[in-house]
């Protein structure tokens, strides 16, 4: 896989293992650095440690010791210019978002997450045959369940 013109490093807080083990593996093909961090106050702790720039927050807004909110509002304060992308499970009408700030909606498939994050980035989809390769092994395995339901053809 192709890594990004410019690289660019992001910062993904998730509390949920599994979703921060299948944001980071997408976030690594794209070719992003990525500082991964459990909750709110590892992230804020690791983007204090970090000497380079970091181009994009992606958090879950609701975490243990501190929300995906309250973590945006503290790294903004101290990287002004950082981007902001919030997952959540939560509906998006209920969520009252900075400005400028993003919202992905969970569960979300993998395509979906890269063309927001390389669009939010400013960077052109690089990784576009891997996302199609993504859907169509989904589509497959619809269409297996679709077959399964309804029974082997008589013959």
């Amino acid at each position: 896989m192709s890594p990004t013109k410019s690289r660019k490093t992001i910062l993904l807080a998730e509390d949920e293992h599994l979703v921060r083990t299948f944001v980071l593996d997408m976030l690594k093909d794209c070719g992003y650095d990525v500082i991964v961090a459990v909750d709110g106050l590892d992230a804020l702790a690791k983007s204090r440690q970090h000497t380079g720039s970091i181009d994009l927050l992606l958090s879950d807004i609701q975490m243990p010791n501190m929300t995906g909110i309250e973590l945006a509002i503290q790294i903004q304060a101290e990287r002004p210019a950082i981007q902001v992308l919030l997952m959540s499970g939560l509906a998006s009408g209920m969520l009252v978002l900075n400005e400028g700030w993003q919202f992905l909606p969970k569960p979300f498939m993998s395509n979906m997450l890269k063309t927001k994050v390389k669009h939010f980035l400013g960077d052109s989809p690089q990784t576009a045959q891997p996302a199609a390769a993504d859907e169509a092994k989904l589509r497959i395995a619809r269409l297996r369940e679709i077959n399964r339901a309804a029974g082997a053809p008589a013959a």
